[in-house]
């Protein structure tokens, strides 16, 4: 069977498009690290498909702490962040990622600032 395959390059660009609205207004270095962090956990439920209002509402308010930030960020997250992908690249994307060897992958990736 052949493997799904999507070039670490082009996996990285599509995460910088779809991160770029929470990192665009960063001032600072820490600001930036802790957008994409966020969005790091956001790309997750994104790529698995999970990505329901429960789900992100849960997983920000989590991190956020404040009805009114997660609130914030969810719309951020629906608004913007998963409309900067096509259809076909997130369809690549998942796809990709239903491989559970993939998927394995960003338990590292994760873990890493960006």
């Amino acid at each position: 069977m052949k493997r799904n395959v999507l070039k670490e390059e082009e996996i990285k660009l599509l995460f910088d498009k779809f991160s770029y609205p929470m990192v665009k207004p960063c001032l600072t270095q820490d600001q930036k690290d802790k957008a994409i962090a966020i969005s790091k956990i956001l790309w997750l439920f994104l790529v698995k498909g999970s990505d329901t209002e429960e789900n992100i509402y849960n997983a920000l308010n989590e991190v956020l702490k404040k009805h009114e930030n997660t609130i914030s960020f969810g719309a951020l997250y629906y608004h913007k962040m998963k409309k900067s992908l096509t259809e076909r690249e997130l369809n690549k994307l998942r796809k990709y990622y239903s491989e559970f060897r993939n998927f394995e992958e960003l338990k590292d990736w994760l873990n890493m600032v960006h």
